[in-house]
């Protein structure tokens, strides 16, 4: 008959195994991108909004010269894209958050009802992403002329992935 096992765990079994998947958990992947001026959209045409600032980023994912979210940890993501268009009474509004120009995730059209309320829209998704997979954000107008996307504090122009797991 063996004698009894010790199963008390060692610092480097406890620090593997609890320990540093506790501190991921806590600084879990994500970043929040937005814009810091206006940006004109030419009517019918879609565009990719620009995204040259970071609230914040502790995983690497946006670059200050792209445009694009890039997972560099692979799993799932909460993704959300806030856009407010300048007031007019033409067309429709859309707003979509793409799998870098492969297939649409989520997308919002919104008819316009007013000349003088600006259109603001807030898609969101869930999706999964390998490691080095992109996403974007674009809008489409139909205003018959070029319309801004404001730049309006804590909320527009902004991109954001939080990681939800595997």
């Amino acid at each position: 008959m063996g004698g009894r096992r010790d199963l008390t765990p060692t610092a480097a079994i406890f620090n593997a195994h609890v320990r540093d998947n506790l501190l991921f958990l806590y600084g879990a992947p994500a970043c929040r991108v937005y814009h810091n001026a206006a940006q004109a959209t030419t009517t019918g045409v879609a565009f990719q909004l620009d995204f040259n600032t970071e609230r914040f980023d502790n995983d690497t994912m946006h670059g200050a010269t792209t445009n694009v979210i890039t997972f560099t940890t692979a799993g799932r993501y909460l993704l959300i894209a806030n856009v407010e268009f300048v007031a007019n009474a033409t067309g429709y509004r859309l707003c979509r958050i793409r799998h870098f120009s492969v297939a649409d995730l989520a997308s919002e059209v919104l008819p316009v009802v007013s000349a003088a309320a600006a259109t603001v829209m807030n898609v969101g998704t869930i999706y999964s992403f390998a490691a080095a997979a992109i996403a974007e954000a674009d809008v489409l107008q139909t205003s018959g002329g070029n319309l801004n996307v404001n730049s309006t504090g804590n909320y527009s122009p902004e991109f954001m992935a939080h990681w939800m797991g595997n």
